[in-house]
């Protein structure tokens, strides 16, 4: 899906405007992207406390706001500290690009490039369109696993997914109440141990890409051996 080697942030998205931006156009770059990573599917609950990401641009944001309207009066100390941070919030900026484009191909995954305030280079777009997720309930299936107490999930491949969400009940379900959350997963092929033996279960899946979300597939059950 990825070339080999970790592609620069300049070959994936576009980086060359940010020095030209105006202070106050940057900020308010800064305050979207940062909205678009806090609300993104998976950037949100993944990125790492090291990596430049939501909050740093904030935090760029109002040290930049601060600064630009000190050195309105063109006080040299206060310009120069002006200067210093806008070069510190471009620095974030690449950080933040690279780190995406390095998680993206880590998980070998496309989608985590869209949505994110970046703005694509068409070459990027042509090579890595994003694909809906399923607009129609997956097809799934369950069978006995090769150990006592498991089981084995198979999904209908979405192309567009990025993650396969399944949930479980114990018992005929009554109502969504009933169901409980196993985890989300990345194949299709998904091994479900430490089931009760004899217990008679019910599972759904349905898909997550691109910030959308699949219908949930029809109920599989199966008696646990």
């Amino acid at each position: 899906m990825f070339p080999l080697g970790i592609p620069l942030a300049n070959n994936v998205f576009v980086m060359n405007h940010f020095p030209e931006m105006s202070h106050h156009a940057l900020v308010g770059w800064l305050l979207d992207a940062a909205t678009k990573q806090e609300q993104h599917s998976y950037h949100a609950k993944n990125t790492p406390e090291w990596a430049a990401g939501a909050a740093q641009f904030r935090q760029h944001a109002a040290a930049l706001s601060l600064k630009e309207e000190a050195a309105k009066y063109k006080d040299i100390q206060a310009m120069k500290d002006r200067d210093l941070e806008r070069a510190a919030t471009l620095e974030t900026i690449h950080f933040n690009a690279c780190y995406i484009i390095m998680r993206a191909r880590h998980e070998n995954d496309e989608t985590l490039l869209f949505n994110v305030g970046h703005e694509l280079k068409e070459k990027t777009k042509r090579a890595h369109a994003p694909v809906e997720v399923s607009s129609q309930p997956l097809k799934a299936t369950a069978k006995r696993g090769d150990h006592p107490g498991s089981i084995v999930l198979t999904v209908e491949r979405d192309p567009g997914a990025g993650l396969y969400e399944v949930q479980f009940c114990k018992g005929v379900p009554g109502g969504e109440e009933s169901w409980q959350a196993l985890g989300n997963f990345k194949k299709v092929r998904i091994f479900v141990p430490n089931l009760e033996r004899s217990g008679w279960y019910y599972f759904r899946i349905r898909s997550h890409g691109d910030n959308k979300t699949s219908p949930w597939s029809n109920p599989v059950d199966i008696i646990v051996g």
